[in-house]
């Protein structure tokens, strides 16, 4: 039954009267009551995950579904005021119905797809997204009469609080919607405008979201890197598919046009997006992710479409990092008092990105950076100089760099006579334009490579493989560690999972080489090797000339003859007849072992006159003297003995090399016999210190008691009470433990 608003009060606090069962009762306008029906129509998508579209049976069902959809559509734009905002808020599934669309929806960009879809078709889609949109102008609309209107408090409360818009939903619109044509931004703009008004908060969430599009980064990163794993990039390779990454491009490809429509349409997003370093992040996935899921896919399938979805990203990634960097040069042109810190932040991003070299390569292509930063220079002059000539350098010698790379680049050829495909090396392919795409690689990209080394390290880990497998797998990998690591995770590309492991690698014949070098054919199994004189100057060899080797006899009898071996001996044994002669203080070379056991016995003999200045330190004076005179008179005598028996008859004048040790000894038994009878004749000497005295009770001699005396003062520097004295006496004397 129609009803109305006559006092043109808000949806909050409008009510209506129902009738029913017999009864009257009054009824909110915002209530379940007015939103009866609970189901609504999903939309699947026409366009699968490998960007293919559907035919046939699938094709029928596809658009009977969508005419469907289309009915719910209408049905609740058909609605009033307060009904529609009743299923909005109270049918979650009238939500879900418009989020499936969102979701599954024809990309703006289908013709970049390469598929073809019929006109029929594309208008009951055109039909669909219309509804949509005027549905999502519906829920931000506030007033649409002067009897249907929300208080914009209320509307903030009912969109942000029921999810009614999210950012998700947004997303996916920029997706459906794009902007491809002027009225389709001018669209969008109002459509977030409008949003950031009623909420800003949701400002807040787009922030937030960046979160979100740095992990699609990374599972873009993941899937790239680990090729093999099913339901990963390197997953099993589809009928419908070119290569097994075509998900990854196609989601890549996704990524880069939300994010470049994003920052089309919400201006406010670059600001924010530039303080939150989201650039560096472009710049980084650009230089890293890309090449290699482009590598990858080039790899399998040279003609893949999905080389032309990348290099779509490629542009789509630009363009957002040029609207993040350009709104600091416009934030200089609409206030020149305060262009300082735009200015830098200018500068800080873009010399940050200098790491990135494919970046830097693509992004001065097409936006070359001399321009910008004269635009800076003219309006602030506090601009450091040598910031800027560094950052203009920097980029244009990464262009000058590629630009001569690309002038020797070669086309991709494959050797086949061991099987090597030549790797693209280019880690930066040349941007998609004007429907062309050019793959450049550098000729003999592994000429820098040990191949044989790494074989070998392969083999190491994995000795059951064949070296012929071996040199296919190192062709699809920069170094042997990734080959092994790429073996060990079972994470192979599925064209080289498929091959032969055990496959021996059969080198090319050195002899067709030869022939074609020299156009002579030689039958010899060891023609061109390192030895074959004919063909190398520098052979690794000795080349005999003439009747036998160098140096060597000419006949049997020179060779008997031969006698420098004992030339050898003699010059040998004459080195032992040199003598050195040292002085009398330096250590003697000559040692033998025999007379090494009395070299003490010499030492002690020489150390007669040290053991005497050792008694003088610690003895009397007067004592010292009398045993020095004994020492010397024992001297004398052992002097005398020698010449009554003759020993020194001829020895003062000619010294011996070598004494006897025979003679050694016994001038030393004598003169321990002449010192003991010297030491038991001196006890019957007046003169000896007597200690001991007489028998205990008879009383004592002064001179005793004088010696005792003198003993117990000089006690602690002799005998046991000095052992420091006592070990250098026995060093004296040899008595070495």
């Amino acid at each position: 039954m129609p009803v109305k608003n006559p006092n043109h009060k808000s949806l909050k606090y409008l009510s209506f009267a129902v009738v029913g069962d017999g009864f009257k009762r009054s009824v909110p306008a915002l209530d379940k009551f007015w939103a009866p029906r609970s189901v609504f129509a999903h939309f699947s998508g026409l366009i699968d995950s490998g960007g293919q579209i559907k035919r046939g049976a699938a094709l029928e069902e596809w658009q009977y579904e969508a005419e469907s959809f289309k009915d719910d559509m209408e049905f609740l734009l058909r609605h009033a005021h307060h009904e529609f905002w009743s299923y909005m808020v109270y049918q979650k599934s009238a939500l879900a119905s418009v989020v499936s669309f969102l979701q599954n929806c024809i990309p703006f960009y289908v013709n970049i797809l390469g598929v073809s879809i019929p006109d029929n078709i594309k208008r009951l889609h055109e039909d669909i997204l219309n509804l949509v949109v005027r549905i999502i102008f519906r829920i931000l609309t506030a007033k649409e009469s002067s009897e249907c209107w929300i208080e914009k408090d209320h509307l903030r409360e009912l969109v942000y609080q029921n999810y009614l818009i999210s950012v998700p939903m947004l997303l996916d619109l920029l997706i459906a919607v794009g902007n491809a044509v002027s009225e389709n931004v001018t669209l969008l703009r109002k459509i977030f405008e409008w949003l950031l008004a009623i909420e800003p908060k949701y400002k807040q969430d787009l922030i937030t979201s960046l979160k979100f599009l740095e992990t699609a980064f990374r599972s873009i990163q993941m899937q790239t890197d680990n090729e093999g794993f099913e339901g990963a990039g390197g997953g099993l390779l589809d009928k419908m598919s070119d290569t097994p990454f075509d998900d990854v491009a196609l989601y890549t490809l996704n990524c880069s046009f939300t994010i470049s429509v994003l920052l089309d349409v919400c201006p406010e997003m670059r600001s924010l997006y530039g303080e939150e370093g989201f650039a560096q992040h472009i710049a980084r996935f650009y230089d890293t992710t890309l090449p290699q899921l482009y590598k990858n896919i080039y790899n399998i399938n040279s003609s893949a479409l999905s080389l032309v979805w990348l290099n779509q990203s490629r542009i789509q990634f630009l363009r957002a990092f040029r609207s993040i960097i350009s709104f600091h040069v416009e934030a200089v042109l609409t206030d020149p008092a305060s262009s300082l810190a735009p200015s830098e932040e200018f500068i800080a991003i873009l010399t940050e990105c200098l790491a990135e070299q494919a970046f830097v390569v693509d992004y001065e292509r097409l936006y070359p950076i001399a321009l910008d930063v004269e635009i800076l220079k003219q309006a602030c002059n506090e601009l450091d100089s040598f910031k800027i000539t560094f950052l203009i350098e920097g980029y244009q010698r990464e262009r000058n760099v590629e630009a001569f790379k690309t002038n020797q680049q070669t086309n991709v050829e494959q050797s086949k006579g061991n099987g090597h495909v030549l790797n693209i090396e280019n880690k930066s392919p040349e941007i998609y334009l004007n429907g062309k795409t050019n793959v450049h690689t550098i000729s003999n990209p592994v000429q820098q490579r040990d191949i044989e080394s790494e074989i070998a390290m392969v083999l190491d880990c994995f000795p059951d493989l064949g070296t012929g497998f071996i040199r296919r797998l190192l062709t699809r990998y920069d170094n042997g560690e990734e080959a092994i690591a790429a073996l060990l995770e079972e994470n192979l590309p599925p064209d080289l999972s498929d091959l032969d492991r055990s496959e021996v690698y059969i080198p090319p014949d050195l002899q067709d080489k030869l022939t074609q070098e020299i156009g002579v054919k030689h039958y010899n199994v060891f023609d061109g090797d390192k030895y074959d004189v004919l063909t190398q100057d520098d052979p690794k060899c000795v080349v005999k000339k003439g009747k036998g080797f160098p140096n060597a006899p000419k006949n049997v009898a020179q060779l008997l003859d031969d006698k420098s071996d004992i030339a050898m001996l003699r010059d040998r044994y004459r080195e032992y007849s040199l003598i050195a002669e040292v002085d009398s203080t330096e250590e003697q070379e000559y040692e033998d072992e025999y007379d090494d056991s009395y070299e003490v016995v010499l030492e002690s003999e020489s150390r007669a006159v040290k053991s005497k200045q050792f008694k003088q330190v610690l003895g009397d004076i007067a004592d010292e003297s009398e045993d020095e005179s004994d020492s010397e008179d024992c001297d004398e005598i052992v002097k005398e003995k020698r010449i009554e028996t003759g020993e020194n008859d001829g020895k003062e004048k000619f010294a011996h090399f070598c004494e006897n040790p025979e003679d050694v000894r016994a001038r030393y038994e004598m003169s321990c016999k002449m010192k003991s009878s010297q030491r038991s004749g001196s006890r019957k000497m007046p003169n000896h210190r007597d200690v001991v005295g007489g028998l205990k009770g008879q009383g004592q001699d002064k001179e005793v008691l004088r010696n005792r005396q003198k003993k117990e003062n000089q006690k602690s520097t002799r005998a046991n009470h000095n052992r420091k004295a006592g070990a250098a006496f026995k060093r004296s004397k040899g008595m070495i433990s």
